[in-house]
């Protein structure tokens, strides 16, 4: 067995995803997966499909793929960018946003009205949660409407989100969050290479597109040019991984700097608060022999006066108790102290 044949064929990997739905043979596929989508959404579905952007691996190693996946126009001029996000980015909701915004600006042409602006429709497949603070939100669709009730607002720019299970997701039941052939889509696109044969063939005969995407898949990596797409796809997912391993190593040396920035200061204040000990029980072994010292010399009822070592070093307050030492009488004593 090849190095590529032994790849798993991942459809939620972007430049497969690219390559199998970005192709004249699979936009049958692409339509039924859209309009997958498009019911769930509740948005009209679609009736036709033309691509903008066909898939070709040359202009994948120019770098000439660095805005959207897949571009697609149907029957009525709506608009279609259709993207593959594995690695998480908090900014996504926002590139995803530029995106529509550059295809919303991009197909207004000279002399036409803002009323000819089309509808831009963004899909994401993301496998990350689409907001930490509601893990439970599978799907998302959003607009721009107001927030106070005025009805105000377009449709013209909308941004879908639809979470794809992970490893971790095995026991999730999709039907529990995607109703429709959306459930049988988002299982295909996230475990295609674990289905067996009989499942294969089961959703074939119940999810319309898979058989073509099935045929595409089949013919499309027996070519030179698909083994080239593994190849491609497999260095990619290793720089990824080498990326992802030094942000790990950086990580962890930048925990391991913060704790040792923490047990170094934890150690300084515990000196610290050890000094400041020291001087305390010092200053009060110095007061208390200071005290007996001028009641031995000038009786118990002597008193020093009241806050007396206010001001006074350690070594001023060893001079003072010499000079008491050397007093003749109480006064002369308690003149010291003015």
């Amino acid at each position: 067995m090849t190095e590529e044949q032994d790849f798993k064929i991942d459809l939620y990997k972007d430049l497969i995803f690219r390559a199998l739905f970005g192709d004249e043979s699979a936009k049958y596929a692409l339509k039924c997966l859209l309009n997958a989508v498009m019911n769930q959404a509740e948005l009209p579905l679609v009736e036709s499909l033309e691509l903008k952007n066909p898939f070709n691996l040359s202009a994948y190693y120019d770098g000439k793929y660095t805005i959207m996946d897949i571009h697609a126009v149907d029957g009525t001029g709506r608009h279609f960018d259709i993207e593959m996000q594995v690695q998480r980015q908090d900014f996504f909701d926002d590139r995803l946003f530029y995106y529509g915004t550059e295809i919303y600006s991009a197909s207004l042409e000279e002399g036409q009205g803002y009323s000819n602006l089309p509808k831009v429709i963004c899909i994401a497949f993301i496998n990350y949660p689409i907001s930490e603070r509601r893990p439970d939100v599978w799907f998302d669709v959003w607009q721009m409407r107001s927030k106070l009730g005025t009805g105000l607002g377009t449709d013209k720019l909308t941004s879908i989100f639809v979470r794809l299970p992970r490893a971790s997701d095995t026991d999730l039941s999709l039907t529990d969050k995607f109703s429709g052939e959306l459930a049988s889509w988002v299982r295909i696109l996230s475990s295609y290479p674990r289905l067996t044969d009989p499942e294969k063939l089961e959703l074939i005969g119940s999810t319309e597109g898979f058989a073509e995407l099935e045929r595409r898949i089949e013919h499309f990596f027996s070519t030179k040019e698909g083994r080239e797409v593994l190849s491609a796809q497999r260095k990619f997912d290793a720089w990824v991984r080498d990326i992802e391993l030094e942000r790990e190593e950086d990580r962890q040396a930048r925990f391991k700097a913060e704790r040792e920035r923490e047990e170094a200061e934890r150690e300084r204040e515990e000196a610290e608060r050890e000094r400041e000990e020291a001087e305390r029980r010092a200053l009060e072994s110095q007061k208390k022999g200071v005290l007996r010292l001028f009641k031995n010399k000038f009786g118990a009822d002597a008193e020093l006066p009241e806050n007396w070592v206010e001001g006074r070093t350690y070594d001023e307050r060893e001079t003072l108790a010499d000079k008491i030492y050397e007093c003749v009488g109480l006064q002369e004593a308690l003149d010291l102290f003015r």
